[in-house]
């Protein structure tokens, strides 16, 4: 099986729509939620009072 790349953007495109005046920006994200763990023991379990304010005084 033959694994062709797509484009994926347009440089053509993104120059005309500069030169109209556009801008490029960077928006901003939210702050992950406390029960979201990057380990599986501690996935969807939520934080218990003292170690949200632990977390919070960091």
């Amino acid at each position: 099986m033959k694994h062709v790349p797509k484009p994926t953007t347009d440089d053509d495109l993104i120059q005309q729509f500069l030169n109209k005046g556009g801008k490029v920006t960077k928006g901003k994200t939210k702050p992950m939620p406390d029960d979201l763990g990057l380990s599986n023991n501690v996935w969807g379990n939520k934080l218990t009072r003292e170690e949200k304010a632990a977390k919070k005084a960091k």
